[in-house]
C-alpha cells in the first residue's frame, strides 16, 4: 500500500516544507491587520483564481462528492451547474461592488451597507456558527482517510490537521495562504487528471464500466435522485456560492475589480476539470470495488490500492491539500469575524494593529476546537454535512448580500430580520423532518431563502431607508445637478 511507501514520506515532507516555508514568509510580511486579512490587496488573477477553486474544492469534493458518485452515480453531477450559476451571479452582481468597497471582512460590508452595528454583529455570529458546521466535515474527512489508508485513529488525524493548518493559517494569514493554495490547486488538478486513465484501465474503459455498474445498480447510470432533489441541491450550492463569506473575503485581497472577474473565470475552468475527473473516479471505483463499507472511503482506497506509489502519494497529498485549503479559508473567515467584527467593535475598539493580528491568530486556533469535537460524533456523511451547511449560508446570507448590493431600498431592519428569519426557517424545516423533498416537494433551502427574501422586502418597505452616504459606496450614481 502507498501508506507504507517511502515515496509518500518524501512527497509529504516536500509538501509540508513548502507550506511552512511560505507561512514564515507571510509572517514576516504581515505588519497590519490589512496585511493579515487582505494580503495588502496584492493578489493577481491566476493566484486568485486558484485560491477560489481551492476554497471551493474541499473534503466535500475529494471525499464526499467522489463518495456520492460512488454510491448514487451520474445524476449527482447535475448539482455542479448550480455551483457554476452561483459563480456567475457572484461575478456579475457581488464581486465587483465588494472589491470596490475594499473592506476586510464580509460583516464589514453588512455593517456599512446597512449602517448598522447590530447587523454586522449578527452576520459575524452566523458566519462563525455555519462555518463551524463546514469545518466539521473537513475534520471528519481526514478521519476517514486516516483510518482507511494509514490505520491511524480519526481523533489523532483530526488533531494533527487542526494543529498544522491552524499553525500556518495563524502564522501567515491571507498572503501566505493564497500562494500555498495556488500550489495546492495545481496538485489537486494534476492528481485527479492523472488518476482518471489509471482507473479506466482497471475497468476496461468507459463503456465496459457503464455496463458493469449498471448491472449492479441501474440507478447509478440512470437517475438516483429526482429532479426536485437535484434542484434543491443545486440551489443550495448556487445560492451559497453567490454569497459565500469564505469566497467573498478573498475578493478583498485581489488587486482590483478586473482581477476579481478574471480570477472567477480561472476558478470555473479549474472546477470543470475537477468536476469531470471526480465523477469518472467515483463511478470507476464502484466498478473496481462494488461493495465498500463506506462510500467516503472510495477516494482513500483508490490512492492506496490502485495507483502507483508516486501517483498514489500525489493523490493523497491532493486530498490533504483540499482539506487544508478549506480549513485554512474557514479559519481565516471565522477568526476575522471574531477579531475584526466582534472583538474590535464590541470589546476593544482602541486595539492596536499588533494586538488585532494576535487576536486573529488566537481566534483561528480557538474556533477550530468545537468542530473538532463535533466531527468525533460523526453526525452524517461528509457530503451531507457540506450540503446542509450550504443551505444555511444561502438561507441567511444570499438576500442581504446579493439583493442588498443591487436594491437601494434595503434597510438595516430588513437585513437583520431577513438573516434571522432565513436562518430559523431553514433550521426548523430541517429538524422537524418537513424538509423531505419527496414528501412535501419543498426543501429547507427553498424555505429559508424565500422567507428571507419576503422578510427583507416587507420590513425594508416599512422602515426608514439607509443613509445616502452609506449607499453611495455601493451604488454608482451621477452627482445631483446644481442650479444656476
Amino acid at each position: 500500500m502507498v501508506a507504507d511507501s517511502s515515496v509518500l514520506l518524501w512527497v509529504s515532507a516536500a509538501y509540508l516544507a513548502m507550506v511552512f516555508g511560505v507561512s514564515l514568509w507571510g509572517f514576516r510580511q504581515s505588519k497590519t491587520e490589512e496585511d493579515f486579512l487582505a494580503a495588502g490587496r496584492t493578489i493577481g488573477p491566476w493566484v486568485g483564481g486558484a485560491v477560489l477553486a481551492a476554497t471551493q474544492i474541499s473534503a466535500g469534493t475529494f471525499v464526499g462528492t467522489l463518495g456520492r458518485y460512488y454510491q448514487t452515480g451520474v445524476s449527482w453531477g447535475w448539482g455542479w451547474f448550480g455551483v457554476w450559476a452561483g459563480w456567475v451571479v457572484s461575478a456579475v452582481f457581488v464581486a465587483p461592488k465588494l472589491r470596490k468597497f475594499g473592506a476586510l471582512t464580509v460583516a464589514d460590508y453588512v455593517g456599512t451597507r446597512f449602517a448598522s452595528e447590530k447587523a454586522r454583529t449578527l452576520a459575524a455570529a452566523l458566519i462563525i456558527v455555519c462555518y463551524s458546521i463546514l469545518l466539521t466535515a473537513q475534520f471528519q474527512a481526514i478521519g476517514e482517510i486516516s483510518s482507511a489508508v494509514f490505520g491511524v485513529s480519526p481523533r489523532t488525524a483530526m488533531a494533527l490537521l487542526l494543529a498544522s493548518t491552524g499553525f500556518y493559517t495563524a502564522l501567515g494569514g491571507v498572503r501566505s495562504s493564497s500562494y500555498i493554495e495556488f500550489v495546492q490547486t495545481l496538485i489537486m488538478v494534476l492528481a485527479l487528471v492523472f488518476a482518471v486513465p489509471v482507473v479506466l484501465s482497471h475497468t476496461g474503459g468507459i463503456t465496459a464500466l457503464g455496463e458493469y455498474v449498471g448491472s449492479i445498480e441501474p440507478r447509478v447510470t440512470g437517475w438516483w435522485f429526482t429532479w426536485k432533489e437535484i434542484l434543491a441541491t443545486g440551489l443550495a450550492f448556487g445560492l451559497g456560492i453567490a454569497a459565500a463569506p469564505y469566497e467573498m473575503t478573498r475578493y478583498y485581497s485581489m488587486r482590483d475589480v478586473a482581477t476579481v472577474r478574471y480570477a472567477i473565470g480561472v476558478s470555473m475552468l479549474l472546477q470543470v476539470l475537477i468536476a469531470g475527473s471526480v465523477l469518472t473516479l467515483g463511478i470507476g471505483m464502484r466498478g473496481v470495488f462494488p461493495y465498500l463499507p463506506s462510500s467516503d472511503q472510495a477516494s482513500s482506497i483508490l490512492a492506496s490500492t490502485i495507483m502507483s506509489p508516486l501517483l498514489g502519494s500525489l493523490f493523497l497529498i491532493a486530498m490533504l491539500s483540499a482539506i487544508m485549503s478549506t480549513v485554512n479559508s474557514i479559519l481565516l473567515v471565522t477568526g476575522g469575524a471574531f477579531a475584526h467584527d466582534l472583538y474590535k467593535r464590541l470589546i476593544n475598539p482602541a486595539a492596536t494593529e499588533s494586538r488585532l493580528i494576535w487576536v486573529n491568530r488566537i481566534s483561528i486556533v480557538a474556533l477550530g476546537i468545537v468542530p473538532f469535537v463535533a466531527a468525533g460524533m460523526k453526525l452524517g456523511d461528509v457530503q451531507a454535512i457540506v450540503v446542509e451547511q450550504a443551505k444555511f449560508i444561502a438561507s441567511f446570507f444570499f438576500v442581504p448580500v446579493v439583493v442588498g448590493l443591487n436594491w437601494k431600498r434595503g434597510t438595516k431592519e430588513g437585513a437583520i430580520w431577513s438573516m434571522v428569519v432565513g436562518f430559523l426557517g431553514c433550521l426548523v424545516w430541517t429538524f422537524t423532518g418537513q424538509h423531505t423533498v419527496g414528501r412535501h416537494g419543498v426543501d429547507s433551502v427553498e424555505v429559508g431563502v424565500v422567507l428571507s427574501a419576503l422578510t427583507f422586502v416587507v420590513v425594508s418597505r416599512m422602515t426608514p431607508p439607509t443613509p445616502e452616504r452609506n449607499l453611495a459606496i455601493f451604488f454608482d450614481e451621477p452627482p445631483p445637478a446644481t442650479g444656476h
